[in-house]
């Protein structure tokens, strides 16, 4: 009897654990771009520009992420994070722009104390825009870690209510009282950690933000430039993305 009591609750709590687990990993399955080259391989990367002649990443294949390129003539299409496929196009290349230098916006005279606002006003746009998304992208992380972890509280607490309400076994209670105490202290403790870093990385993606409106530049960058030649009766078109 006391064995049919055990087994329900218990059945119980490994469901309630499964969609914890599925939900995390499915909220954090998609973390990083895609670049299909050519010859149908693929690389896993952290896309920090793209432009019309190539494209700059960080290659996760490799122990230390490390930077990289690759010409737009060996990419077939690229799949970001957020789900967005880019198709590449062969297209006629109009002319290198050069970014803005390091320090072309900065007051040398009045540099802030600060070392983080210090090295926004120093950095140029391009470089901004890297910080961005980094800091962007960890305070995702954290906020959907603090999501997690507290869904996993509430979920801890409410099974070792049921577990301990469940017959009148020693063993259901002493289970499901260290299950409704030790899970939510677990997933509340993990949750404000990843609240925390949520908060404190979103702070820095503002101040570049704020900066990268100053210069009047844009987070992210996607312009399709189409030049017309009506004498010669052709086209040429240029693609840029940036982050």
């Amino acid at each position: 009897m006391h064995l049919h009591t055990f087994i329900k609750p218990s059945l119980v709590l490994g469901v309630v654990l499964s969609l914890i687990v599925t939900s995390s990993s499915w909220a954090q399955s998609q973390k990083n771009d895609v670049i299909v080259k050519r010859d149908s391989s693929k690389i896993q990367a952290l896309i920090t520009q793209m432009s019309y002649e190539k494209i700059n990443y960080r290659d996760l294949g490799t122990a230390d992420s490390a930077k990289s390129y690759i010409y737009l003539d060996n990419v077939a299409r690229v799949i970001l994070k957020t789900g967005k496929i880019i198709h590449v196009r062969d297209s006629v290349l109009i002319g290198h722009v050069p970014p803005d230098s390091v320090g072309q916006y900065a007051d040398m005279a009045n540099l802030p104390t600060d070392k983080f606002e210090r090295s926004v006003v120093m950095a140029n746009s391009d470089q901004l825009r890297d910080k961005y998304r980094y800091h962007h992208d960890r305070s995702m992380d954290g906020k959907t870690g603090a999501i997690v972890f507290t869904s996993f509280a509430a979920a801890s607490l409410v099974s070792g209510v049921i577990i301990a309400g469940s017959g009148t076994s020693p063993d259901n209670k002493t289970i499901g009282n260290s299950l409704a105490i030790a899970g939510p202290v677990l997933g509340v403790g993990l949750g404000l950690i990843g609240f925390r870093n949520y908060k404190f990385h979103r702070k820095k993606a503002e101040k570049v933000k704020t900066e990268l409106l100053r210069r009047n530049q844009s987070l992210s960058i996607l312009t399709v430039s189409p030049n017309l030649d009506p004498f010669n009766k052709s086209g040429q078109l240029s693609l840029r993305l940036s982050f």
